[in-house]
């Protein structure tokens, strides 16, 4: 195993703040906190959070292997694009070009059982790293794979960028076009290092921010490499005459010449289907916890608890009880994890019940794709309490004669 010392470690962290300072101004004190390194890499945890709600490994079943289930909701978890700071990103955790290589990959017997065998860790590690080298799988996508399986264990990877990375600080590791479980321990055991370092100078960093760490580390030579070509186009430019200024002309259409075609089209269908999906294991998480927890002590309370949610008009989603005998008004809501920030929608009607119902809940779920889901409950909440909730407006009635 390659040891990473103390001094590469403080001269890496000295070229990551004046990087991190430079950018913000001020001193960096927090690593979570920090606004330049919420900007540009914590949407990870988001396109991590979106990919295990894709996943929703949990719900797998033995007997569904070969019926394209499994295949699809690992396809939906590398294609995911999810929204983080109110601006879209698409999952670029993995070069498209392996995601759609992925995308052609047959749903048959063979292939799902390896992925469910590898998600539901029925299969050593290292084994299902060299099946899915035989299946032609990139080292990218391989490492993405054990990245949503485990990111406590695990990390993406960028070869040519790390390669760039660990040669300025003389870490002997080439990534490229060395695709194998040694070389990948190897990568995930270097950050594993930085991390351990991380970790004395910031609270609460996790392996991921340790891969943020070294990725914007790398970000000065994606500036040398600007400026380089900034030199070159001024050398050029000079050389040329120096052409007059067209008028200003507000432009009035999309320019289709100019016009960028994402790399993935959004299926706003298959994300709607996916969100219903997650919400109704979100409801079943909460109807059996509460079956569950009246079951022994108070039978008769427990056959009463019951799914209210296919009538909206309600505006909550489950009956359930105190154990005195009082009913309980239950919304249910998968939320979405954001460091301690915690989120979800709510429609006006759900809003407007909340404040009508005498005993009403809110359960917010998460973690759904793990063991043991998270169920976080609030007794009458306020959401129009400023100090307790953030509530903004996301879509617009318009009504027009």
């Amino acid at each position: 195993m390659i040891e990473i010392n103390e001094k590469t470690f403080e001269y890496a962290l000295s070229e990551f703040k004046n990087i991190v300072e430079k950018d913000t101004n001020e001193n960096l004190v927090e690593f979570k906190t920090n606004s330049f390194i919420d900007e540009h890499e914590n949407y990870k945890y988001a396109v991590l959070d979106q990919a295990k709600n894709s996943l929703l490994t949990k719900t797998w079943k033995e007997d569904e292997i070969g019926n394209g289930r499994i295949l699809k909701s690992v396809k939906n978890s590398i294609q995911t694009n999810v929204i983080y700071n109110y601006e879209t990103h698409q999952n670029n955790l993995i070069d498209w070009r392996k995601k759609d290589n992925f995308s052609k990959l047959k749903a048959n017997q063979k292939n799902e059982k390896l992925l469910f065998e590898f998600f539901k860790s029925k299969i050593k590690d290292e084994k299902a790293f060299d099946q899915f080298s035989e299946l032609g799988f990139s080292y990218q996508l391989i490492a993405y794979l054990f990245f949503i399986k485990n990111s406590q264990k695990y990390l993406p990877i960028s070869q040519t960028r790390f390669d760039l990375i660990f040669s300025s600080l003389n870490i002997d590791l080439k990534t490229s076009h060395n695709s194998s479980w040694e070389n990948y321990q190897e990568f995930v055991g270097i950050i594993k290092q930085f991390q351990n370092y991380l970790k004395t100078e910031f609270s609460g960093i996790q392996l991921l921010d340790a891969h943020s760490f070294l990725w914007i580390y790398g970000f000065q030579f994606e500036k040398s490499k600007e400026s380089t070509e900034v030199k070159i186009q001024s050398k050029k430019t000079a050389e040329k005459k120096k052409p007059e200024l067209p008028n200003y002309q507000p432009r009035k259409a999309i320019d289709l010449e100019t016009l960028v075609e994402p790399e993935t089209e959004i299926d706003y269908i298959k994300q709607l289907e996916k969100q219903m999906e997650i919400g109704n294991l979100a409801e079943e998480i909460v109807l059996n916890s509460e079956i569950e927890f009246l079951r022994n002590d108070y039978p008769d309370l427990a056959e009463k608890v019951r799914s209210v949610a296919n009538n909206p008009k309600l505006g909550f989603d489950i009956i359930s009880f105190e154990i005195d005998g009082t009913q309980k008004q239950i919304e249910v809501k998968a939320i979405s994890i954001n460091k301690s920030n915690k989120s979800f929608f709510l429609s006006r009607n759900e809003l407007r019940k909340s404040k009508e119902y005498p005993n009403y809940y809110l359960y917010c779920i998460s973690e759904l794709s793990s063991e043991k889901p998270k169920i976080l409950r609030i007794k009458k909440p306020n959401f129009e309490n400023g100090n307790d909730f953030k509530m903004e407006p996301m879509t617009y009635k318009i009504t027009f004669e």
